[in-house]
């Protein structure tokens, strides 16, 4: 009988006996009419592509122009199509926490929560007109205006026309219909989205004297959990909710795309404010991905099937957090910088290793079960797409996956059961395990940590049921 082994990852109060795993993994919905319209799909790899040199946190990424820019600690770095970097001149007055940036073009600017700062060429220099506001924690761009939030405020601060350098402090607008802490600002489809602590406010250019006007009928009683998480994805936003709800925009409506699993394990966590949050599109599929730094975990969303997943990184994927600290779509490539040493990484299909150390994946099914029958297991097939072996003598020539098992919900797991899943061009090898036992309620566990393409595709069970 088939069983059913693709899904998300589900986890409970205490991992009972319908908890699931889905770790570097994702659900694959298959558009095509092929032999399982759900599998399994090895997340993207992590490959270097730039290398700073030096040790610290990439703390935003944009491009501007033929070019793509980095702030690394203190210092902001114009990065060519090919990857090489040069260190602008200028820097700014903090070395940590995530940035926000953004262009008119021939402007970038960056805000640190503490100051502002205008790049044009090569150089940085901190934005000094009085009537710039202190403490800006987002910034925006929109028809020829920078606009940018103030922490402890309910108001967006606006530029002089195409010149971030130059303000006037009369020109700001105030969160009108429930005015409550402005966390972040974000352009999108020229709707000027501000995003409160409590509430949310579209918009939009209006042509008076203080150019933007609240939108009427589009306020919102939702808030924003974390004032880096919000993301544009396939033609909408996604970001973490004051109630710390993944949501994404539908028309001007927030509407919840997490689980009770998933917000469920938010909760726990003992930190959800730093929470960042990344829109991805990679060969035709669209992730939300959505990191808390503090919880070390990482939140992998696919439009495409509604289902979550985990990313970690090095190597243990219990305990390590996923590389990625921020995100831009350049040149052709996805471009993840690190949180930690200063690299930037293409996030790509075709790799197999996070900056050349091993991805451990782990699928954790959901139970098989009868009716609380005694069901003995004689064979268990996992379908692979086989043959994807690598080179004779490097780690992967003949890939293995690791199976084991668990009766009692997932608490303790049996012995370590390795099966090949075929050398290069050994496409009719089966991944098949025997004389399994019996008992009333079982989990099965697969791990893979080989460098190669892994797709799970199917599972059947060759079973005999008992009585209960």
């Amino acid at each position: 009988m088939k069983i059913p082994f693709a899904g998300g990852h589900y986890e409970t109060f205490s991992k009972p006996l319908n908890a699931q795993e889905c770790i570097n993994f994702y659900s694959h919905m298959d558009r095509e009419g092929g032999s399982s319209e759900l599998s399994l799909r090895g997340t993207p790899g992590l490959k270097e592509w730039c290398d700073i040199g030096a040790y610290a946190a990439v703390r935003g990424l944009k491009k501007m122009g033929n070019y793509l820019y980095a702030v690394v600690g203190n210092t902001v770095y114009k990065i060519s199509p090919s990857g090489i970097p040069t260190t602008c001149t200028g820097s700014l007055g903090t070395s940590s926490g995530r940035v926000s940036m953004d262009t008119n073009g021939t402007q970038l600017m960056i805000v640190d929560g503490v100051k502002g700062y205008i790049l044009a060429g090569v150089t940085v220099t901190q934005i000094t007109d009085d009537a710039f506001p202190p403490n800006p924690t987002t910034v925006t761009y929109q028809d020829g205006y920078f606009i940018v939030s103030v922490f402890g405020s309910g108001r967006g601060y606006i530029s002089d026309l195409n010149d971030g350098t130059s303000w006037d402090g009369t020109m700001y607008f105030n969160a009108e219909a429930d005015p409550d802490n402005t966390l972040a600002l974000l352009s999108d489809h020229r709707d000027l989205i501000m995003f409160g602590s409590d509430t949310l406010e579209f918009w939009y250019n209006s042509g008076n004297t203080v150019p933007f006007d609240r939108k009427p009928g589009y306020f919102q009683e939702v808030g924003l959990g974390a004032k880096d998480s919000p993301a544009q994805l396939e033609n909408t936003v996604y970001f973490l909710s004051n109630h710390y709800q993944i949501v994404r925009f539908e028309g001007p409506q927030p509407k919840p795309v997490s689980t009770w699993s998933v917000e469920y394990q938010i909760s726990q966590y003992s930190k959800k404010d730093d929470a960042i949050g990344m829109g991805v599109m990679i060969e035709g599929q669209a992730f939300y991905i959505l990191t808390f730094p503090t919880a070390g975990e990482t939140w992998c969303f696919n439009a495409a099937t509604g289902l979550f997943s985990r990313l970690a990184s090095y190597p243990e994927p219990y305990d390590n957090i996923w590389r990625g600290n921020c995100h831009e779509y350049f040149n052709g490539m996805n471009i993840i910088g690190d949180y930690q040493n200063g690299k930037l990484y293409e996030w790509d299909f075709e790799t197999y290793t996070d900056d050349s150390e091993t991805i451990r994946r782990v699928r954790t099914a959901p139970a098989v079960r009868k009716e609380g029958k005694r069901i003995r297991w004689d064979t268990l097939e996992i379908f692979f797409e086989s043959g994807v072996g690598l080179d004779e003598g490097a780690q992967g020539d003949d890939p293995q996956a690791m199976l084991q098992v668990s009766n009692d919900g997932g608490q303790t797991w049996g012995n370590e059961m390795w099966r090949s899943v075929g050398e290069i061009g050994k496409y009719r090898t089966r991944a098949m395990w025997k004389r399994l036992g019996a008992a009333r309620h079982r989990n099965v566990r697969l791990t893979v940590t080989d460098p190669v393409k892994w797709v799970v595709i199917d599972a059947n069970l060759e079973a005999e049921i008992g009585v209960a």
